[in-house]
């Protein structure tokens, strides 16, 4: 039993009981944090652990990972994959890009259904305040949620709302082993900086009101957002107003894809379009149609025609005569 304990919300905890879990972890404070709050919950996950090689003690940390999954008798997924640290560069992105394939791939191959991972309160302000930087509304400044459906599994935040000082605390209690990232000291990162400056002050200062303001402003955000006139978390229905870029946004996250600036340009100009390949998204006078794209080689004279007759656009033709329950929904 630990000393102290951090909390998990029981939406979080209640989700965790019935679902196939994997926990993103670095042996970061953050993580290890998490690691041990949930074995001290008695709930049941996984590990998944990217090895980048861009420091000193990456080995190291793999190594400690693996023997600390053994002795608590949990699988233990590891991917090796070197990238070249670049301030220059776009590492972080990289990086991302890679855990997350590597996240999703384990889901699809081993039946996981939720990806725990350790963001916490500093890490929710500090994108608050980079988004501000950049002009961003409230919909993209309240990024990211606790609890984020996407294509093919669940990613659950279960410390969203706790500070770091607690975390640290926390570990500091109960003498748990955890490693720095000196890289974060680096403030020619604009994430650091920003960290540094301006949002790990702020929340040791005041982190139990900035967590409800930014519950506060979720309300808020799902008001502004509206609902999906229909969801399938795979097919989608929204009405063709000012503000549908919002949740189509949000459609394509489920889906499995992170939006661009230019790919939401593109589709606030084109009528019907794909993006990155996978998602096609159409609209009409009334209403925007999203879904994923599937090639329309085998499609027949008939349901072409009664796809003429309902006016069903072209691009999602093919995923429509694969699921001809949807038609209904355009009579």
């Amino acid at each position: 039993m630990l000393k102290s304990s951090l909390k998990i919300e029981p939406e979080i905890l209640e989700i965790l009981r019935f679902k196939r879990a994997i926990l993103a972890f670095s042996h970061g404070s953050d993580s290890t944090a998490l690691f041990h709050t949930l074995l001290d919950l008695n709930l049941k996950f996984d590990v998944a652990f990217v090895n980048y090689k861009t420091r000193e003690n990456s080995d190291l940390e793999m190594v400690c990972a693996r023997e600390l999954c053994e002795k608590n008798n949990l699988k233990f997924h590891c991917l090796i994959s070197p990238l070249k640290f670049n301030l220059n560069g776009n590492f972080e992105n990289e990086a991302r890009k890679i855990r997350w394939s590597f996240f999703e791939k384990l889901c699809v191959q081993n039946g996981y259904n939720v990806v725990i991972t350790a963001h916490q309160l500093n890490d929710k302000f500090e994108w608050f305040l980079m988004q501000l930087s950049k002009g961003s509304g409230l919909v993209n400044l309240l990024s990211p949620e606790m609890v984020e459906k996407r294509e093919n599994f669940t990613v659950l935040r279960p410390l969203l709302n706790t500070g770091k000082d607690e975390i640290l605390n926390f570990l500091r209690i109960n003498n748990l082993k955890f490693f720095n990232d000196i890289s974060n000291q680096n403030l020619k990162f604009k994430r650091n900086f920003i960290r540094a400056e301006f949002s790990d002050k702020f929340v040791s200062k005041y982190a139990e009101n900035l967590a409800k303001s930014f519950t506060f402003l979720q309300k808020d955000k799902e008001i502004l957002l509206g609902e999906f006139e229909f969801s399938n978390n795979e097919f989608f229905i929204i009405k063709n107003l000012p503000n549908a870029m919002n949740l189509i946004d949000k459609a394509c996250k489920i889906s499995g894809i992170l939006l661009s600036q230019n790919q939401r340009k593109e589709i606030e100009k084109r009528q019907n379009c794909v993006v990155s390949g996978k998602i096609c998204i159409c609209k009409t006078k009334t209403q925007i149609f999203i879904s994923p794209y599937k090639k329309q080689e085998k499609l027949d004279k008939k349901f072409k025609e009664l796809c003429r007759v309902k006016k069903i656009p072209t691009l999602i033709r093919g995923y429509i005569y694969e699921n001809r329950l949807l038609i209904r929904f355009f009579d």
